[in-house]
């Protein structure tokens, strides 16, 4: 099993009158681990019918696409959760996030000290990842329309 390092975060949104990052940060535990932090103020107060997809790329002289491209729709997944990929990262979720129930979200979202163990826990012992850079990039739509992005850059070893 590796172990994990958040390296860099980035949250884009591409309409702030429906949606805005309050805060979107990598915090040190210590020097070995780090923790993820991210309030998404939602002010449709409405929010269903949500597809989300998550990408996964690995640097190998620049970022190219790795093992999986999943989208699928949020509001389904939500309510009867039967996907492998998917469930892998919201096992890492449940415990630090109010993402827990079915739609509508009406609500801000919250990842409040997702930790480098609980990917490490939850994901990285059921797959033989390889050391490397890595990104993963979660991408909300609404009624097809781009919401917002969450670009996690991260750094397995050994």
């Amino acid at each position: 099993m590796g172990h994990v390092t958040f390296t860099n975060l980035k949250c884009f949104t591409r309409n702030s009158t429906i949606a805005k990052f309050q805060h979107c940060q990598i915090k040190a535990v210590n020097r070995t681990h780090k923790y993820i932090a991210v309030r998404i103020n939602n002010y449709t107060k409405n929010l269903y019918n949500f597809t989300l997809n998550i990408k996964s790329l690995r640097f190998d002289n620049g970022y190219k696409p790795f093992f999986f491209d999943v989208t699928f729709d949020a509001c389904k997944y939500l309510k009867d959760p039967k996907h492998a990929i998917v469930n892998m990262f919201f096992k890492s979720l449940r415990t630090s996030s109010n993402l827990n129930h079915s739609c509508p979200y009406n609500h801000d979202i919250i990842v409040d000290k997702l930790w480098t163990g609980n990917l490490e826990d939850d994901f990285l012992k059921y797959l033989p990842i390889p050391i490397g850079e890595y990104n993963l990039i979660f991408t909300l739509f609404i009624h097809n329309y781009e919401l917002f992005s969450i670009h996690v850059f991260m750094h397995l070893s050994k």
